[in-house]
């Protein structure tokens, strides 16, 4: 008996196609999605990933467009970190939200050249706590303005050394990777090279 009633609903479909009384209707309307668009960068730190010893501004809202943030007291642990390669479609501010981490996290963006050997170069902004609770957020009021068809850098990394776990963090919409992750060098010459 099933075998009958599913016959008939196939012949009744087909007929209904064949007289011109489609079962769904193809949206005329042509969608387009902006590129690059919002993304979301999600990893995890561990006891594998790489360290290194980080510096941080004296001034906590200091920004440097020009890749002369100074990066003038120095940290005294050695912290998990990823770090990302990305591009700006525009001159707009860009923002870089840490959405969920399991571990107080701290944000950088680095100018390229970005050598974590030599943390004091390049800086652009740094934030610990600007998210929410112990999250990280360079946000679109810091007014962070790059320059199209240059490469940059988003560091994130733990406040303490052996804190680990998973993050997530939200960008803007003119923010595109330029190339991936890169969490496994220890110099700048093979970081340089997984982008080549």
């Amino acid at each position: 008996m099933k075998q009958v009633i599913v016959i008939l609903a196939l012949v009744a479909l087909a007929t209904g196609a064949l007289a011109g009384d489609p079962i769904k209707q193809t949206d005329p309307v042509d969608y387009t999605f902006d590129t690059p668009s919002r993304i979301q960068l999600t990893g995890a730190l561990s006891e594998d990933s790489p360290i290194w010893h980080r510096w941080r501004p004296n001034d906590y809202q200091a920004v440097s467009v020009d890749c002369m943030l100074p990066m003038e007291y120095e940290y005294s642990v050695d912290p998990a970190y990823d770090f990302y390669c990305f591009e700006v479609s525009d001159t707009e501010p860009v923002e870089f939200v840490v959405d969920d981490a399991e571990f107080d996290t701290v944000v950088y963006i680095y100018c390229d050249p970005f050598d974590p050997a030599l943390p004091t170069e390049n800086a652009v902004i740094f934030d610990d706590d600007d998210g929410d609770g112990l999250q990280s957020a360079i946000q679109l009021s810091d007014n962070v303005t790059l320059q199209p068809g240059n490469e940059y850098w988003f560091v994130i990394c733990s406040y303490w050394e052996g804190q680990y776990g998973t993050y997530s963090v939200m960008t803007s919409d003119n923010v595109a990777l330029c190339g991936g992750v890169a969490n496994e060098a220890s110099d700048w010459s093979s970081i340089k090279g997984l982008f080549d």
